[in-house]
């Protein structure tokens, strides 16, 4: 305990009180996931060494939930994606936001592959549990834009590229760019889906009518094509063409308002 020794006595007491806290929210947390998954009382029991009715004392009911949404959340924390709303039904929105969240996680794995950094030394430069970080890049996890930022920024990505599936995966109010900056943002859309997908090669996409350069054009910015084509990378992407269509139209109105 030499390393507590200019800590007064109450300021360790309310560290190690937090640790524990944190403990019990980490475990609550766990068990409520598994219990979605359809995991038994017995199986939980097994899971944490005790018995079924011991289970079902410290983590049913509603005082799990109630603890869980009273804590006040880290700053690098979200929610997990796929939790239905109240009907027990997930509607249409909710099944776009879980496949945006899986698609931002793949973006994420594939800035990792290409990067030189650990998953641990992500971790501690992010400011987050290694687990989030994990859960997030299953698709598991949405986080913050500012905690989804941070991940990005530190793999070597740009942050910005990933923006249009945070707001689809987070179900956020679209942030919308100055005329000028549509297209450029419509572009960053692009090269998230693309990284979703792994990054492929431009010639890989194959694009009707299109050359190699014209392809790198498009993610670059530089060149904004006809919906009917941008839908058609989009499919060969395997990302879901909605969530650009209202920026697709705001720029070529724009463009249309230009003298």
């Amino acid at each position: 305990m030499a390393c507590f020794g200019d800590v007064p006595l109450g300021g360790v007491l309310e560290l190690a009180a937090r640790v524990v806290d944190d403990a019990e929210c980490a475990a609550a947390a766990a068990v409520v996931e598994e219990r979605s998954t359809g995991r038994s009382w017995a199986e939980i029991g097994v899971a944490a060494r005790i018995s079924e009715g011991q289970a079902r004392a410290r983590w049913g009911g509603a005082r799990s939930a109630q603890r869980l949404s009273a804590r006040v959340p880290a700053p690098w924390a979200g929610r997990p994606c796929g939790t239905p709303g109240g009907s027990g039904k997930a509607t249409g929105l909710d099944r776009r936001a879980r496949r945006a969240a899986v698609a931002l996680g793949r973006a994420l794995r594939t800035l990792h592959e290409h990067s030189q950094v650990g998953l641990d030394a992500l971790a501690v430069d992010a400011g987050m549990p290694v687990f989030a970080v994990r859960r997030v890049m299953e698709g598991q996890f949405v986080v913050s834009w500012a905690a989804t930022y941070t991940l990005a920024h530190l793999l070597g990505g740009q942050p910005g590229d990933l923006r249009l599936l945070w707001e689809s995966a987070s179900k956020s109010v679209p942030r919308r760019p100055d005329p000028p900056r549509l297209g450029r943002h419509l572009a960053a859309g692009l090269r998230g889906a693309r990284l979703a997908a792994g990054y492929p090669a431009a010639a890989a996409l194959c694009i009707p009518a299109f050359t190699e350069e014209e392809a790198e054009a498009v993610f670059d910015g530089r060149l904004v094509p006809e919906w009917s084509v941008l839908c058609d990378v989009l499919h060969r992407l395997g990302a879901d063409p909605e969530p650009f269509k209202s920026l697709w139209a705001a720029h070529r109105a724009s463009r249309n308002r230009r003298p």
